[in-house]
């Protein structure tokens, strides 16, 4: 009796132990299927945005915590990728990714995320974003219009198809006379006068 039970004890142990290999292994073919997703639709945004290489699969490299576009011969990471267009295609693709398999999955991430001024890279120097400040005209003056109105329409999209009811804000000086860019804004821009914090408002001296 007592080597029936040792027997069974040690069988049990090793039944536990195999399900305890089983688990991992499901864990890790978990996080691959999840990291294709993602990267399949990152790949999509980045074509979207027009961002270079945008012809190759991108994916997230989680050991470098950065976007690799896989190029046949030779992989490229994002910091070799150019200049600011690039790298804003790249980090917007990767979060609207991100927040489309948290939504479509039901995954418990805030559906909401706020964009301080993207299209920034689209002027020619920072003083020409500056002075666009909301107006229509400096901002087809002076910006890569295609580059600024394929950003929103990618990020318009993605809340009204890609992700129903995901909220996304943006902060913009920027500003485009399109019918569904202009129904878009929750009021008007801030310019001067009164601007977000006005001429007048009273100084408080420091003590």
């Amino acid at each position: 009796m007592t080597k029936l039970k040792n027997e069974e004890r040690r069988l049990k142990a090793k039944v536990e132990g195999l399900e305890r290999k089983l688990g991992a292994d499901d864990t890790e073919s978990r996080l691959v299927s999840t990291l294709s997703n993602i990267s399949m639709h990152m790949s999509g945004y980045i074509a979207a945005l027009g961002g270079e290489f945008g012809q190759y699969p991108a994916r997230l490299d989680l050991h470098n915590l950065t976007v690799v576009i896989d190029r046949p011969g030779r992989p490229i990471y994002m910091n070799r990728t150019g200049g600011g267009e690039n790298h804003l295609a790249y980090h917007l693709a990767a979060l609207l990714a991100l927040h489309r398999f948290a939504s479509t999955y039901g995954q418990p991430i805030p559906r909401f995320m706020l964009i301080d001024q993207p299209t920034q890279v689209y002027f020619p120097s920072e003083k020409a974003y500056a002075e666009a400040g909301g107006s229509i005209e400096q901002t087809e003056k002076d910006a890569d219009l295609e580059a600024v109105r394929r950003l929103f329409e990618v990020l318009s999209r993605f809340t009204i198809q890609d992700a129903p009811g995901f909220q996304l804000i943006v902060t913009e000086h920027a500003n485009l006379r399109d019918d569904w860019f202009q129904a878009a804004l929750v009021e008007g821009p801030w310019t001067k006068p009164p601007a977000l914090v006005p001429d007048d408002w009273p100084d408080i001296p420091l003590t």
